[in-house]
């Protein structure tokens, strides 16, 4: 009895943490940390709790090449922390990166319980509810207080620019699709239709911020799929109908009732064709790739050269080039090829359902507006896309128990994850508000994101 209880107790505790990274998006409780910090300090105290229970809590498990090629992977990584200008902040990115691959483990091994799949994706889902939820009351507000105002920037909560939001929102509307799918079969008619408001006024955001990254990578991963399998259409039918039905709604609020009361509402433009700057960081993110081509300069060390417009390249495969080098980059394709190709596979057999096919929508639509924005950077996103690869990973695999090298490995990889990512958790995210002022004051710059809000490094 007393080893259940401890048990339960530590599942509790658990999923506490998860909430609170969960809800990090939702609801500012650091004060003097912006959004994006907030939830750099809840990924870093995910990552710091679960890596190191990774020996003893279920995991997925790897075949022995994936196994081989990611460890080649971590152990490049490090050469490259070693050689890099500054290697206290290279550590940080790849203690990161190797807690998100451990967590993306651990919930590929929770994924076997129904109960702890179906957890995972009913609080994506809700965060998303309460994002819906606050964006209607921030419009109404804007007519209830008698400001008159509508601001797209100030309509929508939870991130520091609508872009971060975006990326969220191409994971979240393929998993509230499928839990609308699931709901209208088994009957429960009432949390459809519930979800069915919820992904349609995330519809109506999408429109109102104009996130371009974010229509291309959910269009690519639906057509890939209906490619695939057409007799998974529903998922598309559901976010096609949602897509129209919430372009609806943006008319109605932002250009209808806008024209009625003659108010000139402050959007986004849907329309522009500009690449915004991204060809000149895609440029010298190239130029620093082919200055260190074998181990990189070092992970996180784009933002170790200042430049007037990011800190980190907004282009995934770049980002990885210019800071990891040519063969770590080339490791982390095949891992990602060989992941989405099996994905694919299981896609195509009779068992596959609308649970595989929200999954695989969700994180390819992530990888493919990971080409033109910071997927791989954003603490909130990068966290979520690694659960959604550990789920998805356990429904494309047999249930089979991981070998002792894979344990073995995990626990040894753990050790410097739990007391890099502690020691800044301990030692700098206190003080964080104001090194970020002094390093702005003293520097003259703005607030650019990377590993925090002021993502250049050294700080």
């Amino acid at each position: 009895m007393k080893t259940i209880l401890q048990s339960a107790a530590a599942h509790t505790l658990l999923g506490l943490i998860f909430i609170t990274f969960c809800f990090s998006a939702v609801e500012i409780w650091h004060v003097g940390y912006d959004w994006h910090d907030q939830q750099r300090i809840s990924q870093l105290l995910l990552l710091s709790v679960y890596a190191p229970l990774i020996f003893y809590l279920p995991q997925a498990s790897l075949p022995r090449p994936t196994q081989f090629l990611l460890l080649t992977l971590l152990i490049l990584g490090l050469c490259s922390c070693l050689f890099a200008a500054w290697p206290e902040w290279a550590f940080k990115e790849w203690s990161r990166y190797a807690g998100l691959i451990l967590l993306a483990l651990l919930a590929g091994g929770l994924a076997a319980r129904p109960a702890g799949q179906n957890f995972i994706l009913c609080a994506m889902a809700a965060v998303g509810f309460v994002h819906a939820f606050q964006f209607v009351v921030s419009y109404m507000t804007a007519f209830v207080s008698g400001m008159r105002m509508l601001d797209a920037d100030l309509l929508f909560s939870g991130f520091s620019n609508p872009r971060f939001f975006g990326q969220f929102q191409v994971m979240l509307m393929p998993v509230m699709a499928l839990l609308m799918e699931r709901c209208r079969q088994q009957q429960r008619l009432a949390l459809a239709a519930l979800l069915a408001l919820a992904l349609i006024t995330q519809w109506c955001i999408a429109f109102t911020l104009g996130g371009r990254g974010l229509w291309l990578g959910l269009l690519v991963s639906h057509l890939a799929l209906l490619l695939i399998n057409r007799k998974l259409w529903r998922i598309l039918a559901l976010q096609a109908a949602a897509t129209l039905l919430g372009f609806l709604l943006f008319v109605l609020l932002f250009k209808l009732i806008p024209l009625w009361l003659d108010l000139d509402p402050a959007l986004r433009d849907n329309l522009r064709t500009s690449l915004s700057g991204r060809e000149r960081i895609w440029q010298w993110a190239w130029e620093m790739a082919l200055a260190n081509p074998w181990l990189g300069a070092g992970p996180m060390h784009y933002s170790a050269t200042y430049n007037p417009i990011a800190a980190h390249p907004h282009q995934v495969v770049l980002q990885w080039l210019a800071e990891w080098g040519f063969v770590a980059t080339l490791i982390a394709l095949a891992l990602g090829a060989w992941g989405l190709l099996r994905g694919a596979h299981h896609l195509r057999q009779a068992s596959a359902n609308e649970l595989d096919a929200g999954l695989w929508v969700a994180i390819v639509g992530a990888l493919v507006l990971a080409q033109v924005d910071g997927v791989f950077v954003m603490p909130y996103t990068e966290t979520w896309l690694a659960i959604l690869i550990g789920l998805a990973m356990a429904r494309c695999s047999k249930p089979t128990t991981p070998s002792r090298t894979q344990r073995f490995a995990c626990a040894l990889i753990a050790i410097p994850v739990l007391l890099v990512l502690g020691k800044v958790l301990i030692s700098e995210a206190p003080t964080l508000p104001q090194t970020a002022n002094d390093y702005m004051n003293q520097h003259h710059t703005s607030w650019t994101p990377r590993f925090w809000s002021q993502g250049w490094i050294p700080m």
